[in-house]
């Protein structure tokens, strides 16, 4: 049972629990749509989740794709063993856990050494917008300990040639994305953005980089996260359901 101080909270109508502290940092829907809906990998390839805080991403896809080896980095230890209780309460063998500062990606992550790199870099930069009392929230939710930039150069690093990295972040942070791939060999192959409903403006925007690819970026059509009865579409409630990869 959960203790006072935690709560174990259901993905995959159940399937799955995720470990997180009652009062601090909780994973939204952000999390489970950068889960999945994943760019083409080897079914066991090596997925490295940076920023992953207590793991609902990198949760989501072990128990998707069990062959897969995913490396959870985070700098917060707290977190961290939040993460290690809900590898525990799911009896997953496929996550390592790794505490690490992004910022230091040459002496924490290999080079070179993943598929597929997912991340979700917190959204604001400092004094953006209130931060939390909770160090867990801000830190987050706060560029606190590294922008998207030191994201983007950790991602690049740790990819192997013609891996993806998929990355959400708010609509405002488009043009600091284009500058940080700008120099690098990461090529932006699609973008999607997500409406709360389709009468709201977009809130979110999905970003699959390739290092190495050719030039050939699209944009694909919106996600609409619910109809405006509150009702999940049915691309998202398909996403929400557990699927094991072939």
């Amino acid at each position: 049972m959960p203790g006072e101080q935690t709560t174990h909270d259901a993905i995959f109508g159940g399937e799955a629990l995720i470990v997180q502290h009652r009062h601090g940092y909780r994973f939204g829907m952000d999390a489970l749509l950068l889960a999945t809906d994943l760019p083409p990998f080897a079914h066991d390839a090596t997925i490295v989740d940076l920023g992953s805080g207590h793991g609902p991403a990198a949760i989501a896809i072990a128990i998707r794709y069990p062959q897969a080896r995913i490396v959870a980095v985070d700098r917060q230890s707290a977190l961290l063993a939040l993460l290690e209780q809900s590898i525990a309460l799911n009896a997953l063998t496929n996550i390592d856990v790794l505490q690490a500062d992004i910022r230091d990606f040459r002496t924490g992550l290999a080079p070179h050494s993943a598929s597929l790199v997912v991340c979700n870099p917190p959204y604001f930069r400092p004094g953006n917008q209130r931060t939390s009392e909770s160090l867990e929230r801000a830190e987050a939710r706060h560029e606190l300990h590294g922008g998207l930039a030191d994201f983007i150069a950790a991602a690049r690093y740790v990819l192997e040639p013609g891996g993806h990295l998929k990355m959400i972040t708010p609509p405002t942070r488009l043009g600091e994305v284009y500058a940080a791939i700008d120099a690098t060999d990461l090529r932006l192959k699609s973008l999607r953005f997500f409406h709360a409903t389709a009468q709201r403006e977009a809130y979110l925007v999905e970003y699959v980089l390739r290092r190495g690819a050719v030039a050939d970026f699209v944009v694909l059509p919106p996600l609409v996260i619910s109809d405006s009865e509150g009702v999940y579409t049915a691309e998202v409630a398909a996403r929400l359901v557990k699927r094991v990869a072939p």
